[in-house]
């Protein structure tokens, strides 16, 4: 399900965006933090199927703490995209042996 959200403002959208960031910063477990660049892992879409990614770099800034620039890709996505992931939707790392077969199954597919 799509979620949309409007605003009067930039400010009032840029306070959204700060709340939703400190809400995912607090659900975010020790672990997750520790998610660096060249570690592979697992997330939940909530739609019946799962997102792998790679981790290309994480971020200096204090308020990016916890997102990391990656590589992911899924059955919709087998060609892969860019982009940030907050490690709190990260359910587990994988090996790098794990997530190379998963896609070259999901790239086969095509």
């Amino acid at each position: 399900m799509v979620h949309m959200e409007f605003f009067d403002s930039v400010e009032e959208m840029f306070e959204a965006e700060r709340k939703a960031r400190e809400a995912a910063d607090a659900r975010t477990e020790d672990w997750q933090k520790r998610v660096k660049a060249g570690d592979c892992f697992r997330q939940s879409t909530g739609y019946g199927f799962d997102i792998y990614g790679e981790v290309l770099e994480g971020y200096e800034e204090e308020h990016l703490q916890n997102y990391r620039f990656c590589y992911c890709f899924s059955v919709a996505c087998p060609e892969g995209e860019k982009g940030d992931v907050h490690v709190s939707v990260i359910l587990e790392v994988i090996t790098r042996e794990e997530f190379e077969e998963i896609k070259k199954k999901m790239q086969g597919a095509m």
